[in-house]
């Protein structure tokens, strides 16, 4: 036992560093010389001593419609900035997208950081009118650990079965972790297993998933799917090493039960923390889309950044603007 545990680790070990290797030599879009047609406001503070910055379009009609940025790093490590260019996605499109912290769970475990997040949401809607943000138009985008927050915070809902966050009409979730009893059964062959509180896993729930089931249950997506879920738009590489494509797959499965709107892209040959380099701007990446309109069929589809904001326009717009 004490042998496989020391082989795990050291597999473990050697994907996370191929993995970090990978994101650091990933080519990056150029930036814009010219001043884009946006205003940041920084650090507005809000919950238990965080942050959040504000990408503010001056020439989109108001109220304008949020999309929330939250960054993965397994619980631990996120920071604002550490994801796409919210500039150009797609706060020069005519959204207001907001960049917003939540604790780590080294310094407090599960629920903090999903309090964070429904703390950030109530923020926005506080200072709506001082930003001419649309209060009732409200997405939320993230990668990792951060679209595992997403997700939960769109899904959670009062004692009499209203969301709990109104506003929040669309979700797009990056590989997230969707059930967390079953991230193990669900790795890739050679993927990351979760053996001891160095798994992110174990670090958010304070020990092994299936020693605290109930928590992990109340921590899972796939476990909280319900009816009256927002549209969501899955995203996931199909060679993921860190979080398995299963992951999504459960989710995806578990809202189309619950009679929620799911698409599921499994982007092929991507590994995890595509949305965090600018290959998948400059490249467009083949996917194969499950849709609930075709539960049953696979079709062919480009991710790009235009399809991730044409999702967002048919849930957040009712009069679409373009730049």
């Amino acid at each position: 036992m004490t042998s496989d545990i020391t082989r795990v680790r050291a597999n473990n070990a050697d994907v996370m560093g191929r993995f970090m290797e990978g994101l650091s030599r990933a080519p990056r879009p150029p930036e814009q010389t010219a001043q884009a047609d946006v205003r940041v406001v920084r650090d507005l503070a809000y919950g238990t001593d965080l942050r959040m910055d504000l990408y503010l379009p001056q020439s989109a009609p108001t109220p304008t419609p949020v999309i929330v940025w939250l960054a993965g790093g397994g619980w631990r490590n996120q920071r604002r900035g550490y994801g796409p260019r919210l500039t150009r996605l797609f706060a020069e499109r005519g959204y207001a997208m907001a960049d917003i912290e939540y604790r780590s769970s080294e310094v407090s475990p599960w629920p903090a950081p999903l309090h964070d997040v429904l703390a950030a949401l109530r923020h926005l809607r506080a200072i709506a009118d001082t930003h001419a943000l649309d209060r009732a138009s409200i997405g939320l985008w993230g990668s990792s650990a951060g679209a595992h927050l997403a997700l939960l915070a769109a899904f959670a809902a009062d004692a009499d079965g209203s969301p709990a966050e109104p506003g929040v009409r669309a979700v797009v979730a990056g590989y997230p972790p969707t059930d967390l009893l079953r991230l193990n059964d669900d790795a890739l062959p050679g993927g990351v297993l979760g053996v001891d509180l160095s798994d992110p896993a174990w670090g958010l729930l304070g020990g092994r998933p299936s020693d605290r089931a109930a928590t992990a249950v109340e921590a899972s997506p796939a476990r909280q799917a319900h009816p009256r879920v927002p549209p969501v738009l899955l995203l996931h590489g199909d060679a993921d090493l860190l979080v398995g494509p299963a992951q999504s797959h459960r989710l995806h499965d578990a809202l189309r039960a619950a009679g929620a709107e799911s698409h599921l892209l499994l982007v092929h040959g991507a590994d995890h923390g595509f949305l965090n380099t600018g290959d998948w701007e400059l490249h467009p990446m083949t996917a194969t889309a499950l849709s609930p309109r075709a539960p049953d069929v696979e079709r062919p589809v480009l991710l790009t950044p235009a399809l991730i904001e044409r999702f967002f326009d048919r849930h957040l717009r009712t009069d679409p603007w373009h730049a």
